[in-house]
């Protein structure tokens, strides 16, 4: 991608992609009548028109740069069995429920319950019929298709263009989302692409990987939708329940070191009330409805969200452990404790979309993301996206960013292994974050901040080296305005800390538009004025900063704490995607969110572990 931005020479270039896309060979994609599939889904991602449902074509303004189609593991084989005419089960009950050719959402439904029943239980009645007796219909099936996964994405790879990844995505269900998408750096892979369905555990699924995925194969998975997981994500257990070992602690971030902050499911970055008083982590929720006091049950009419607790959690629940700011804070006492951070994990975003549509995150020209379902605007405008088990907000979703030397799957691959990685809530903000303990107090006119970084400090993914004096690190911050997006408002850097046994945060302004300085004691940027006119969705043209930058050294740093820090951009607001729609339709916003949208990017962390800390290994 050619930037309008005239970057100065330096080692890593800035690539964005998406690391969460279906077609219609996910079993849940075709059953919403999407059917376009991984060769449309590399086809768009490069710029090109695809058609999609309801005879709709659509095209990105800006192409991407990398992208992975991670269709469904569970269900690959089924989809394919069902969905190619001349196959011996094509003509079965569930197999003409699958195709649901007439649209009936009766139909669907009971489709949705019967898979709902395969993923919490895998002992669905009709399985045996599709699949034989011991599944070996569907696995033959689902592992001739993952071949074909291979195909389509070599043929569209073009090193120094256009990147493809080849994974798939491992639908864990059982007792909270467990989701993860699973990437591999080259076409070396294994045979099969194991599902919940045979590997029903996120540690079994690495085992698998660890015995099939051998040199020259590499493979790394990425957490999402932490959101959604009934407080299991970041709750410092395995799939047993039981607290995690120092073993499985080191075992489980050697595999995952990445966590998708934000797709079109919402954003898992932070709640208030949950570990958090941050103003700015309202954005983008699955649910803000106030959390449930103890007298409530959380039933959806008391309007209420209820609180994760006990072995069987409800659906959709709250919990601090559903947010990843919140699984670094942990990941700082479990350093503490055991020698290992099993959460130290960069920072992506990506969308999720169930359209072959990757990329496709404008506000202002939002088109839905899940077939017949939000096909249309009437439909995008209701409150929540109704199937037959569950119900989804919707956003036009997230990008992964990168910095790295080339655009191929290998200098990808490693900017995501060292995590020096972003995400965006869907804009193309380029964002830097640098620490060390040499960098000067201030940045000198005409300064590189890539060469100043890399050659005093650590990129964003990084740790910080032991002091060798005693002094507080320096973070060097650095961002400019989307090529899509709205003027920067201000830079923020979040830092937590673990203190006496207790984990912290706080959140510094560091960097403000318009001449403004952050308050010496609330550490917050002043209003800078930006306003947007709802008749129109027009912004303010003369507030905000194209670029904004600082060095910043921390006030209260510790020597003896262990900490992270990690750099979050502001834009100016702007209309959200629901307003524009319904200015179309001239029909007032939808009361159920904000009129408009305050889109940002949020830089992996650095991490600074203290050696005189009591770091006691079990």
């Amino acid at each position: 991608m050619l930037w309008p931005l005239a970057l100065p020479a330096q080692e890593r270039y800035p690539y964005f992609g998406d690391l969460h896309v279906h077609t219609s060979w996910s079993l849940d994609a075709f059953m919403v009548f999407s059917r376009t599939t991984p060769e449309d889904a590399y086809r768009f991602a490069r710029g090109e028109e695809i058609e999609f449902y309801g005879g709709q074509r659509r095209r990105l303004a800006l192409p991407l740069d990398f992208v992975a189609v991670t269709d469904h593991a569970e269900f690959l084989g089924e989809t394919r069995l069902c969905s190619e005419p001349g196959t011996a089960v094509y003509h079965t009950s569930f197999c003409t429920d699958f195709r649901n050719e007439q649209q009936d959402p009766a139909v669907e439904n009971r489709l949705f319950r019967t898979v709902l029943l395969k993923i919490l239980t895998a002992q669905d009645p009709q399985r045996p019929a599709i699949c034989g007796a011991d599944g070996s219909s569907c696995l033959d099936a689902a592992r001739s298709r993952w071949q074909d996964v291979r195909k389509v994405a070599d043929a569209h790879y073009r090193p120094g263009e256009f990147t493809t990844f080849i994974g798939y995505e491992w639908t864990g269900e059982r007792n909270g989302n467990r989701h993860r998408n699973v990437i591999f750096r080259n076409n070396t892979i294994p045979a099969t692409p194991w599902s919940m369905i045979e590997v029903p555990t996120v540690e079994e699924l690495w085992q698998k990987l660890d015995r099939e995925c051998q040199a020259p194969c590499e493979v790394l998975t990425i957490s999402h939708n932490s959101n959604q997981s009934r407080g299991t994500r970041f709750a410092g257990v395995d799939s047993t329940g039981a607290p995690l070992t120092q073993a499985q602690a080191a075992y489980r971030i050697a595999h995952e070191p990445l966590v998708e902050i934000m797709q079109f499911k919402g954003d898992s970055e932070c709640r208030p009330g949950l570990g958090t008083e941050d103003e700015f982590c309202k954005f983008e929720k699955y649910d803000l409805r106030p959390l449930c006091s103890a007298t409530e049950d959380g039933d959806g009419d008391m309007g209420c969200a209820p609180v994760c607790s006990g072995p069987n959690q409800p659906p959709g629940c709250a919990s601090p452990f559903n947010y990843v700011r919140n699984g670094l804070k942990a990941g700082l006492a479990f350093q503490q404790r055991l020698g290992v951070n099993p959460y130290k994990l960069g920072l992506l975003g990506s969308t999720d979309v169930h359209n072959a549509n990757p990329g496709d995150t404008g506000e202002a020209n939002y088109r839905g993301h899940f077939g017949y379902l939000d096909a249309d605007a009437g439909k995008r405008l209701l409150p929540a996206l109704e199937t037959g088990f569950k119900q989804l907000p919707r956003n036009p979703g997230a990008l992964a960013g990168v910095w790295a030397e080339e655009n191929t799957r290998d200098s990808i691959f490693d900017a995501l292994r060292r995590r020096e990685t972003f995400g965006t809530s869907g804009n193309r903000n380029l964002i830097r974050f640098f620490g060390g303990w040499k960098f000067p107090a201030e940045l000198a006119p005409g300064t590189d901040p890539a060469e100043l970084g890399y050659r005093h400090g650590v990129p964003m993914g990084g740790d910080l080296p032991q002091p060798a004096t005693d002094t507080a690190p320096r973070f060097l911050v650095w961002a400019a305005q989307a090529v899509d997006g709205e003027k920067l408002q201000r830079l923020q850097i979040i830092k937590g800390w673990l203190e006496d046994g207790t984990t912290r945060e706080r959140v510094y302004d560091v960097a403000c538009s318009d001449g403004l300085a952050p308050h010496p004691q609330t550490h917050r940027c002043p209003d800078n004025g930006a306003r947007v006119n709802l008749s129109d969705c027009s912004t303010s043209p003369d507030r905000g900063a194209t670029q904004l930058q600082t060095i910043w050294e921390d006030p209260d740093f510790n020597a003896g704490e262990h900490a992270f820090y990690y750099l979050r951009a502001l834009e100016n607001p702007r209309c959200r995607w629901s307003t524009h729609e319904a200015l179309r339709l001239r029909r007032p916003p939808p009361p159920e969110t904000a009129p408009t949208i305050q889109e940002r990017a949020w830089s992996s962390p650095i991490w600074y572990t203290s050696d005189s800390s009591a770091d006691d290994a079990d």
